[in-house]
C-alpha cells in the first residue's frame, strides 16, 4: 500500500474537519483545543496528513515551536492502519524537514503513562527531563528530543563528534597527603590550626582522601625517640599508609636538584631538606594527586614538580578557602530577583525534573562540608523559582571548577537569567588559570547556544571552559600551552603564532581523538576570555563613560562591582555602548578597550577591560530592533548624541573584566597612558602602554 504525507494548506484544508473530530475523541491524550486552532496550524504548513491511495486521512501530524527546537504537539495514526509504520513515516518526514531547515532538535511531550512511549523510544527520541502535568490528570509527562546531529552546534548529544573535544581531567575523588608539621599544629593548636581541621573534616565526610606517607611515620618517630609515649604517632595510626615503593630515593635525589639546587647536603637542616623530599617523592611514586604543606620551598616549587611530575603542592590555606562571590539579596525588580541560597526543599523539587547527573548532585548535597567553597543561586519571576545555578570555585590541584546552570526556558525572563549567572561565572576572579566544567540539562537549547557562542566547548555530557588568569604574551604562552594540555588534551602551537598568522589562519587546535579545528582570533581569544592575547602591535582604546551609563553597562562602580544592579543591561554578557559617530574607524571587532568613568562630580578612574564584538552606524529607529538583546538607550538619549541624519554610533562588548587596582586620570597622566586634557573623547594607545596600563592595573 502506497501512503502520501500531504503538507500544503490547499491540501490539507480539505481534512481539517476529521483531523478535528479525531483529536476531539482522544482528548486524554491531547487535551483540548478549538477548531480554529487547526486551521491555523495548517495554514502555516505545521499540520500534515498522510492517505491511501483512494486519498482517505490514515493519519495527521501537527508541529510548532521556534529555532532551534521543534516541538510535536500531536501525531496520530488510524486503527486500520496499525502495524504500516505511519507514525514513523510522518517523524522520518519531520527529521528531515527539521535538517533541511536548520533546526537542532525535535521535542515532544509524552505522558509516562502511555504507550506511545515506545514508539517514540524506537525513532530515537530520549527521555531529557519529566515535569508535572495539568492539575486534571495530574500525570508526569516525558519530555523527549531528538538530536538533528548536522544542525547540531554544540556537540552531538549521541556517539559521534564534532570538532575537537576536551577529554580530562577525570572526575574522580582526589587523594591528598599531609605533612607531619600540619597534625603538629592541630595538637599544639598553633595558628592556622582551623584549617587543618576543615581538611580532615571534609576528608573524612568523603569530599576526598587523607593519608599519610610512610616518612610521616619515620619522621616522627626520629622526633618522639625520647617519649615513651606520644599522643601524636596514635592520632597518625588513624589516617592510611601510602604503600613504601622502590624508587622513592631516586625520586628524591631528582627533587633535591629542583627544588634544594644550592643547598649542601650537610648543611644543619639536612635531615629535614631530605624528610621533606622524601614525603613528596612517595606521593609521586604513588601517584596522587598532592601533597599539603606549609613548607615554603616546595610551595615555591609547586609550579615546576606539578609540570614534572603531575602532583600538586598545596598549602593548607588554598585548599580550604573563602568563597570569592559577593553575595546579595536586593531585589532586581518587583517581579525579576537573583539572590543567594543554600538547598532546600524547593529547590530540591526543582532540579528534580532535570534529570541532574550524580556528581552535581552529590555537590549540591548541604549536609556535606565539601560545600566549602561552593553557592548556590537561584532567579525567581513573581515570587516562583525559575532558575539555579551552583558554582564550586577552584580547585588547584586539580586545575578545574565545578558549575551547574538549570533554567525553566519557556519563562520570559530565562534569556536575562542565563546571561546574568554566566556573567558570574566569567567574572570571577582567580589566580590561576582553570578548567570550568559547567552542567545544564539535556533541553536547554538558549543555554546550550549561548555557552557555544561564549566558548564553552561540548565534552560529553557537559559543557567545558578554559578560564586563562593571564594576559597571553610570547613570554608565558608555551606554559599556557601545556596548561591547556594538561586541562582538557588540547594541543595548540608550543609559540604564540605571529599577529598575521593569527589574523590570516587562526589558532589550530588538535584533541586526544586527533580531531582538529581552527580558530580565529576573535573565536580563541572567546575560548580563554576574559583575558586576551597580547600580541607585538595590540592596540587598546580608553573610552570614556559617564558614572549613571557606567551602572547600568558594568556595575556600581563607586563601589565594588556588582552583578546585582538594577539595571536590566548588567544581565546581558554582551552589551551596547552608544556614541557620536565621530572617530567611529578606529572601533573594530575583537579590540580592546578600557572603561575611564567620569564626571563631574564622579570618580574619574579606568576601572576596567572589555572587547569590542560589534561596530557599526546605524539609524537610532534600527538600534531598538538590532540590539534589544545587548540593551538600548531610550530614544531621546539616542537623539542626543545622534548625528544630523539621525545615526549614532554603537559598538557592543563582552568579557568584562575589573582591574584589581583602579587607575585615577593623574596617575594615568603621570604614566603618559593618555594626553587629551579631560578624556571626554576615545582615545587609543599602543601595545607598550597598554603593558603599562596592564601592570599598573593587576598585581603583576
Amino acid at each position: 500500500m502506497e501512503y502520501t504525507i500531504l503538507k500544503s494548506f490547499d491540501h490539507v484544508s480539505l481534512y481539517i474537519d476529521q483531523v478535528s473530530n479525531i483529536a476531539d475523541n482522544n482528548k486524554g491524550a491531547f487535551g483540548f483545543l478549538a477548531s480554529s486552532a487547526y486551521d491555523q496550524m495548517a495554514s502555516k504548513g505545521q499540520l500534515w496528513v498522510i492517505v491511501n491511495e483512494a486519498r482517505e486521512l490514515k493519519g495527521y501530524l501537527m508541529f510548532g515551536g521556534t529555532m532551534p527546537s521543534i516541538k510535536v504537539f500531536q501525531i496520530y495514526s488510524c486503527r486500520s492502519v496499525r502495524g504500516h509504520r505511519i507514525g514513523s513515516r510522518l517523524i522520518s518526514s519531520l527529521k528531515d524537514f527539521a535538517k533541511e531547515h536548520g533546526y537542532h532538535s525535535i521535542v515532544a511531550r509524552v505522558a509516562s503513562d502511555l504507550p506511545a512511549n515506545e514508539f517514540w523510544s524506537k525513532l530515537g527520541f530520549q527521555v531529557y527531563k519529566q515535569v508535572k502535568g495539568g492539575e486534571t490528570t495530574k500525570r508526569i509527562i516525558n519530555v523527549r528530543g531528538f538530536v538533528v546531529n548536522d544542525n547540531d552546534l554544540f556537540g552531538s548529544l549521541g556517539n559521534e563528534r564534532v570538532g575537537v573535544r576536551p577529554t580530562g581531567p577525570v572526575l574522580k575523588k582526589r587523594i591528598y597527603a599531609l605533612d607531619l608539621n600540619l597534625l603538629l599544629d592541630v595538637s599544639k593548636a598553633r595558628p592556622g590550626y582551623e584549617q587543618i581541621v576543615k581538611i580532615m573534616q571534609v576528608g573524612f565526610q568523603g569530599g576526598f582522601s587523607i593519608c599519610i606517607t610512610p616518612e610521616f611515620k619515620a619522621e616522627l618517630e626520629r622526633q618522639s625517640s625520647h617519649f615513651s609515649d606520644d599522643p601524636v604517632l596514635r592520632m597518625a595510626g588513624a589516617f592510611p599508609e601510602l604503600m613504601a615503593n622502590t624508587d622513592v630515593q631516586e625520586i628524591a635525589e631528582s627533587l633535591r636538584r629542583d627544588i634544594f639546587p644550592s643547598r649542601t647536603a650537610d648543611r644543619k637542616s639536612a635531615q629535614n631538606d631530605e624528610s621533606d623530599l622524601r614525603h613528596l617523592a612517595y606521593c609521586i611514586s604513588a601517584k596522587i594527586d598532592g601533597f599539603i604543606t606549609r613548607e615554603k620551598a616546595l610551595l615555591r616549587s609547586c609550579n615546576d614538580i606539578k609540570y614534572k611530575y603531575g602532583c600538586s603542592i598545596l598549602s593548607p590555606d588554598e585548599l580550604i578557602t573563602d568563597n570569592g562571590f559577593s553575595r546579595s539579596d536586593k531585589p532586581l525588580n518587583s517581579d525579576f530577583s537573583f539572590s543567594s541560597s543554600t538547598m532546600t526543599d524547593e529547590l530540591s523539587a526543582f532540579l528534580s525534573s532535570f534529570s541532574v547527573p550524580e556528581l552535581v548532585s552529590a555537590s549540591l548535597d548541604a549536609t556535606s562540608p565539601t560545600k566549602e567553597g561552593a553557592n548556590v543561586y537561584e532567579a525567581r519571576l513573581d515570587g516562583e523559582l525559575f532558575g539555579i545555578y551552583y558554582f564550586q570555585k577552584p580547585v588547584k590541584s586539580s586545575g578545574h571548577a565545578l558549575a551547574a546552570l538549570y533554567i525553566d526556558e519557556s519563562r520570559p525572563q530565562a534569556i536575562a537569567a542565563i546571561d546574568h549567572f554566566l556573567e558570574m561565572a566569567l567574572r570571577y576572579k582567580c589566580s590561576f588559570s582553570h578548567r570550568l566544567d559547567l552542567y545544564i540539562g539535556k533541553d536547554q537549547d538558549i543555554t546550550a547556544e549561548t555557552l557555544t557562542k561564549k566558548g564553552f566547548f561540548k565534552s560529553a555530557d557537559h559543557f567545558v571552559k578554559i578560564m586563562s588568569s593571564e594576559f597571553l604574551d610570547r613570554k608565558n604562552w608555551s606554559d599556557f600551552a601545556r596548561t591547556v594540555k594538561t586541562f582538557c588534551e588540547f594541543s595548540i602551537p608550543e609559540k604564540l603564532p605571529s599577529k598575521k598568522e593569527l589574523q590570516n589562519t587562526g589558532i589550530f587546535i588538535s584533541d586526544a581523538f586527533n580531531e582538529s579545528q581552527v580558530f580565529s582570533w576573535f573565536d580563541f581569544e572567546t575560548a580563554i576570555g576574559p583575558k586576551f592575547i597580547l600580541s607585538s602591535d595590540r592596540d587598546c582604546i580608553i573610552v570614556p563613560i559617564r558614572e549613571k551609563f557606567a551602572n547600568g553597562l558594568i556595575g556600581n562602580v563607586k563601589n565594588q562591582l556588582s552583578l546585582l544592579s538594577s539595571h536590566q543591561q548588567i544581565f546581558l554578557l554582551e552589551k551596547a555602548y552608544f556614541r557620536s559617530p565621530v572617530r567611529e574607524s578606529i572601533f573594530t571587532r575583537g579590540g580592546v578597550i578600557a572603561f575611564y568613568v567620569s564626571g563631574i562630580k564622579s570618580i574619574q578612574e579606568i576601572i576596567g577591560f572589555a572587547r569590542i564584538t560589534f561596530s557599526d552606524v546605524i539609524d537610532i529607529d534600527e538600534a531598538a530592533v538590532k540590539f534589544d538583546r545587548q540593551g538600548v538607550l531610550s530614544k531621546k538619549e539616542l537623539l542626543d548624541i545622534s548625528d544630523g541624519a539621525g545615526r549614532v554610533h554603537v559598538f557592543t562588548f563582552d568579557n568584562f573584566i575589573e582591574f584589581d587596582r583602579r587607575v585615577s586620570f593623574s596617575r594615568a597622566k603621570e604614566l603618559g597612558l593618555i594626553s587629551n586634557a579631560n578624556l571626554v573623547s576615545p582615545e587609543r594607545i599602543g601595545v607598550d602602554k597598554l603593558k603599562v596600563l596592564i601592570g599598573e592595573a593587576y598585581n603583576d
